[in-house]
C-alpha cells in the first residue's frame, strides 16, 4: 500500500509567513517523475521498487520543498506501527552501544524507529519487557537479552505471530532466526593464544551459566586446552552471578583468598568488565598484570585500548551484527528473505599488554 500522498501541513517562509501546503503531485512534477512514484520513493515499504537514481531525485525535489509524507496515515493503512522493539541487557556495558548502532542504522535507513528498552540480567523482567512492547503494536523485537529461563515467553511471542530476531546471545530450539558471534571460536582463540605465549596453568572466570554465550566460551576454552599437553586449566566452582566488573573483582579476590592462583600465570575472563575486575583484584593482591598473571577478555569494548596495561581481548563484530539483526528483522516482516535463518560471524583475538610471554 503507498504512503498517504495528501497534503502535508503548511510551512512558513524566512518571513514567518504562511506558504501554500507541498503536495506530492509538486514534488512529482520538479523530480520529473509520476506521483505513484513519489508515494513509492518515499514509502520503507516500496522503496526497493524504485530505482536509486529515480529515488534519489525525488528525495532531493521533497527536501527542496519541504514535503513530509504523511507516515503516520499510512502506517495505519499497513496496520503497522513502523517500529522495531529492541531489548538490550544493558545500557551500561558500553558492547551493546556498538550493537544498537548498527540495528539503528539500519532500521532508519528502511524508515523504521527502533524502541529500546533494557532487560538487565538479574532482573528476570523480560516477559514484562515483552508484554510492553507488544502493547505499543510494534512490528517486530530484536531480542539481545534472551535467556534458559525467558524460553518460555519467546515462545508465547512467537506463537503469537510476533516477529522475533535474536541477537548476540539467544534462547535454543525457540525457532526464531538469530545473528550470532561464533564464541567457541573466539574462546579457542584465546586459548591458543595462551599456549602460543607458554602458559602452564591458567584460569577461567566464567559469565553466569543461563547464558548461551558463556557456555560457548567454556565449551570452546576448555575443548582447545584439552588436547595441550603443556597447557592445563585449573578447575574451581566460583561463577559470576552477573557479567559486571564488580563480580570479575569478588570472583578473582575469592580465587586468590583459597589459594586457586598459585602456579597460575593467566586468565582467561568470559568478557571485558569480568577481566577488568580481575585485573583490581590481582593488584590489590600485590601482584602485577602482566608481568605476574596475564589477563585476556571478551567482547573488545570501547576504551579498552586505553586500560593500563591495555587489555587483551577477543573482538566481537558488534555493530555488524546488529545490522545484519536489522535487516532479518525486516525480511520477516516482509516475508522476503535473502538471509539465512542463522548466521554466525567470526571474532578476532586482539592482542595488547595485558597478556605476555611466560619466561621459558
Amino acid at each position: 500500500m503507498m504512503v498517504d500522498v495528501g497534503a502535508s501541513p503548511g510551512h512558513t517562509n524566512g518571513n514567518g509567513s504562511s506558504q501554500a501546503a507541498v503536495t506530492a503531485k509538486d514534488v512529482a512534477r520538479l523530480a520529473g517523475v509520476h506521483p505513484s512514484t513519489v508515494s513509492r520513493s518515499l514509502d520503507p515499504v516500496q522503496l526497493s521498487r524504485i530505482s536509486s537514481a529515480t529515488r534519489a531525485r525525488v528525495v532531493a525535489a521533497a527536501e527542496t520543498l519541504g514535503y513530509l509524507p504523511h507516515f503516520a496515515a499510512s502506517s495505519l493503512r499497513r496496520q503497522r506501527s513502523m517500529s522495531i522493539g529492541v531489548i538490550t541487557p544493558s545500557y551500561g556495558n558500553p558492547i551493546y552501544g556498538e550493537l544498537l548502532h548498527g540495528i539503528s542504522v539500519e532500521l532508519e535507513q528502511q524508515g523504521y524507529v527502533g524502541l529500546i528498552v533494557e532487560s538487565p540480567d538479574e532482573s528476570r523482567a523480560l516477559p514484562t519487557v515483552l508484554a510492553r512492547l507488544r502493547a505499543r503494536q510494534v512490528d517486530g523485537i530484536i531480542c539481545a537479552s534472551g535467556r534458559r529461563a525467558d524460553a518460555s515467553a519467546l515462545r508465547e511471542l512467537r506463537t503469537a505471530g510476533v516477529p522475533l530476531v535474536q541477537v548476540l546471545r539467544w534462547v535454543d530450539e525457540i525457532g526464531a532466526p538469530v545473528v550470532e558471534c561464533d564464541d567457541e571460536l573466539g574462546a579457542a582463540l584465546a586459548a591458543r593464544h595462551l599456549q602460543e605465549t607458554g602458559h602452564q596453568m591458567v584460569l577461567e572466570l566464567p559469565g553466569p551459566p543461563d547464558n548461551i554465550n558463556f557456555r560457548r566460551r567454556s565449551q570452546g576454552f576448555a575443548a582447545t586446552l584439552a588436547g595441550s599437553r603443556r597447557t592445563h586449566l585449573r578447575k574451581h566452582d566460583v561463577v559470576a552471578e552477573a557479567p559486571s566488573t564488580e563480580e570479575g573483582k569478588r570472583m578473582m579476590r575469592s580465587l586468590i583468598d583459597a589459594g586457586a592462583l598459585e602456579g597460575v600465570s593467566a586468565v582467561f575472563a568470559h568478557n571485558d568488565l569480568l577481566a577488568i575486575g580481575a585485573i583490581d583484584a590481582i593488584e590489590e593482591a600485590g601482584l602485577h598484570c602482566p608481568r605476574d598473571v596475564s589477563v585476556i577478555g571478551y567482547n573488545d569494548n570501547p576504551l579498552t585500548d586505553h586500560l593500563s596495561p591495555a587489555l587483551t581481548t577477543i573482538r566481537l563484530p558488534s555493530a555488524e551484527m546488529g545490522r545484519l539483526a536489522a535487516r532479518r528483522m525486516l525480511q520477516e516482516i516482509s516475508g522476503d528473505s535473502d538471509l539465512p535463518s542463522e548466521i554466525s560471524l567470526p571474532p578476532e583475538l586482539v592482542v595488547r599488554a595485558s597478556t605476555r610471554a611466560r619466561p621459558s
